[in-house]
């Protein structure tokens, strides 16, 4: 059955048997989550909720885990909690298109805290995050489209399963203990779309890794739960999807990995905006586009561009990450897509909202998911026309190692000293010959 074979997984999964891509591909993400969740303890999330968790703890520095770009240790749930939720918050972080859910940040900030109360190292964090990662992936092509359809965020439902595997790797569960644990995960699932544009969509991935350890952890101490908990009557699949496709949830399980079909973000914003800030970026670069001159904005997108980000008039910074009409007047205007361009300010904008008023949208026929096909028509009637099939940072439309320690650099800059930049650069892209993550936490405060 479907849990046992995954909790096998789990348990038989080593170090040696992640193909080198697959490796190589694990510290990309972790720069790019760490990167982004450095950033993100900037906004005033991560303040309401160092508040929160100084009002518990008092101010510490000899927790069990570290809180990223804090000068502060916490127990790791705790940390898992304000981590995931810190790196969630910009929207910079990757995503998995083809499950529609944002991976890293659900499962790795569970990793590492327990990682770092362990004492554990690279290896173990990379092993840790590629079965987290296939678990999260293999459920949610299970589930299938529908279940992002019917309004659950795939982020904090699929993102439990993962963390518990990631954890429970880490804890060296035996298979009986896995299977519980999923069965942990699975009766916490939950987190609906409708706080999108809210700090109750990071709170989602910080949610998912704090329960992930729970779940794990509870495990481990002999708690039982359902052994069926993905296949069983009134299980997940039972309830969160319409139809189960249990032959893409488990063909090659421990054989082919997902880890590497994972996309990362060059802009702040949805990943269902993308694709449309790409083609308008294209046209502004035109020598002859003049942007006062613009009549009108037809864009054809897939579907998810408005399901997952089709806000119209967005009231604040949030908000605008999940407008696809804003990002579209953004992007043709400014050329950019950074973190400093999601600003309330920037939301109520007179220019970009007049500009925004002038785009219309229309689904492609075949919805082709995250392709974008534009047409900006001027006052004399010239156009402009652009398309993608899929956006920038896509597998199919990769960015360079490189490409992401820039994105690294420029989203720390302002964080920690250049020398420590820098060094955690150098040691993530040898991520496995560090035995003690912790070496590495020291350098993500000042």
């Amino acid at each position: 059955m479907a849990t046992r074979k995954f909790a096998n997984f789990v348990n038989t999964t080593n170090f040696e048997s992640i193909p080198s891509k697959v490796r190589e591909h694990s510290k990309m993400m972790f720069l790019d989550w760490l990167g982004v969740t450095l950033a993100g303890s900037k906004e005033k999330i991560a303040t309401v909720m160092m508040d929160f968790i100084m009002e518990l703890d008092g101010e510490s520095e000899s927790g069990e885990a570290t809180i990223i770009g804090k000068n502060v240790r916490t127990d790791i749930m705790k940390a898992a909690l304000i981590n995931g939720s810190m790196s969630h918050v910009l929207d910079l972080d990757d995503y998995h298109g083809g499950t529609l859910n944002h991976p890293t940040v659900a499962v790795l900030p569970a990793i590492m805290a327990v990682a770092e109360n362990k004492k554990l190292g690279g290896k173990d964090i990379i092993t840790a995050l590629t079965v987290a990662f296939d678990v999260l992936v293999r459920i949610g092509y299970g589930a299938g489209r529908e279940h992002y359809d019917r309004g659950w965020h795939a982020t904090s439902t699929l993102g439990k399963f993962g963390a518990t595997a990631g954890v429970g790797k880490l804890l060296g569960l035996n298979v009986e203990q896995m299977i519980n644990a999923f069965g942990i995960a699975g009766t916490l699932a939950g987190g609906v779309r409708q706080v999108f544009g809210t700090m109750g969509k990071s709170f989602h991935a910080g949610k998912a890794s704090q329960d992930g350890i729970l779940a794990a952890m509870l495990a481990q101490k002999g708690f039982e739960c359902s052994k069926e908990i993905i296949e069983g009557k009134h299980g997940f699949m039972d309830l969160f999807a319409q139809k189960t496709d249990f032959k893409k949830m488990l063909d090659n399980l421990g054989k082919d990995f997902y880890l590497p079909t994972v996309s990362f973000k060059p802009y702040a914003s949805c990943g269902g905006t993308h694709s449309t800030i790409d083609v308008m970026k294209d046209i502004r670069n035109n020598k002859n586009f003049k942007i006062n001159e613009v009549a009108e904005i037809s864009l054809e997108l897939g579907s998810i561009a408005l399901e997952a980000a089709g806000k119209v008039e967005p009231a604040t910074g949030l908000e605008a990450k999940f407008s696809t009409y804003f990002c579209a007047a953004l992007a043709l205007t400014e050329g950019e897509a950074g973190i400093d361009k999601f600003t309330d300010e920037k939301a109520n904008d007179p220019g970009l909202n007049e500009l925004r008023k002038k785009v219309k949208i229309t689904i492609l026929k075949p919805d082709i998911h995250l392709a974008a096909r534009a047409a900006v028509k001027m006052k004399d009637g010239s156009i402009f026309k652009s398309k993608v099939d899929v956006p920038k940072g896509d597998p199919a439309n990769p960015v360079s190692y490189l490409e992401l320690v820039n994105k690294f650099n420029g989203l720390t800059a302002n964080i920690i000293s250049q020398d420590k930049i820098k060094t955690l650069v150098e040691q993530i892209k040898s991520l496995e010959n560090i035995q003690n993550i912790n070496q590495l936490l020291k350098l993500c405060h000042n």
